[in-house]
């Protein structure tokens, strides 16, 4: 059993393990609020926390990636990733309001002191992790236009991304229950709300 420490009334309520979280009784929104605000952090330092386990099982037993895959279940890849981040920034400069894919990002800078003033400026800049990646790269803080300026960056949705989406949630839902078990209302709502793309499969 994981532990998460909140108010007793708040923790009666719920129960966490290794497969999750089990609510017992409804929350109150501040009290949902309340296991959000400590959930996160933990969320956010599990990458460094396996990492210095694993750097230290190697520079004091030697073991290294054997005993972690065979004790997390993690991928090997993933492992590396968290053994190479927390080797190569210390904790003394990692900032906790920064993901660790921030420090990921700054990983590969060797100089320890622009380590942290990339970390510094990802902070105040409020960077994401693509921006801060950039930035490094260019060798300066870039702002979010120049970001968008990159032709090579430019995301885009397809019709078949938002198609699968809604095949993957069709599925889902007839998983839950058979069509022929819906309610009439329900069925009506969403041949209303569908016929939008009846109308665009038309107009082809």
């Amino acid at each position: 059993m994981l532990a998460i420490t909140t108010p007793e009334e708040t923790s009666r309520k719920f129960s966490v393990d290794t497969t999750g979280i089990e609510f017992h009784e409804e929350l109150s929104f501040d009290e949902w609020n309340i296991i959000g605000s400590k959930i996160v952090p933990m969320a956010k330092t599990i990458g460094f926390v396996v990492g210095d386990w694993i750097n230290y099982g190697e520079s004091r037993y030697g073991e290294k990636y054997a005993e972690a895959l065979r004790e997390t279940k993690m991928t090997l890849e993933t492992l590396k990733q968290f053994s190479y981040v927390a080797r190569n920034i210390e904790k003394c400069r990692r900032l906790h309001v920064l993901d660790w894919s921030h420090h990921q990002a700054v990983a590969k800078v060797k100089d320890p002191d622009e380590q942290s003033r990339w970390l510094s400026i990802a902070e105040n800049d409020r960077m994401s992790v693509r921006r801060l990646r950039k930035s490094i790269s260019a060798g300066r803080p870039l702002n979010a236009e120049e970001i968008k300026e990159d032709p090579a960056d430019r995301g885009y949705v397809t019709y078949l991304a938002l198609l699968n989406r809604i095949r993957r949630w069709w599925a889902r839902e007839t998983q839950k229950a058979p069509v022929e078990e819906w309610d009439e209302d329900r069925r009506e709502g969403l041949k209303k709300d569908f016929k939008l793309i009846l109308d665009i499969y038309e107009a082809l």
